[in-house]
């Protein structure tokens, strides 16, 4: 009976999720069990949270490019054709670093506001 259920854990109830799930609640309950001093001794843990700090840091400082260069933008356009139609502001949010510098560079000579979007929309 339990060799059965080793091969087919999920016949149990028993699947990849619900490890995974399993193991990040042990994880969380070790780390709120074991004093801080500890967890900065184990070297492996140290590297794994200066990690995630950076990768937080580094996210959060594209995350704040982004969101400056669309402001910019929106400005820009909104200065030189008016209020910006709602198509354009959706692209606007939902556009990547490099399409937000090319669309900056394009209204430079762009005779109109169709012509920055053309080869995107």
């Amino acid at each position: 009976m339990m060799k059965g259920s080793l091969n087919h854990p999920e016949m149990n109830g028993i699947t990849p999720e619900y490890v995974s799930q399993l193991g990040k609640e042990w994880f969380e309950a070790m780390i709120d069990m074991t004093p801080e001093d500890d967890l900065f001794s184990l070297p492996k843990l140290e590297h794994r949270l200066a990690q995630e700090h950076q990768n937080g840091l580094r996210d959060g400082l594209r995350d704040g490019e982004k969101k400056g260069k669309a402001e910019m933008l929106t400005r820009q356009l909104h200065r030189r054709f008016g209020t910006l139609p709602e198509w354009a502001n959706q692209k606007i949010a939902d556009a990547d670093l490099s399409s937000l510098e090319a669309w900056s560079l394009g209204l430079l000579d762009a005779p109109s506001l169709d012509a920055i979007f053309t080869d995107q929309k």
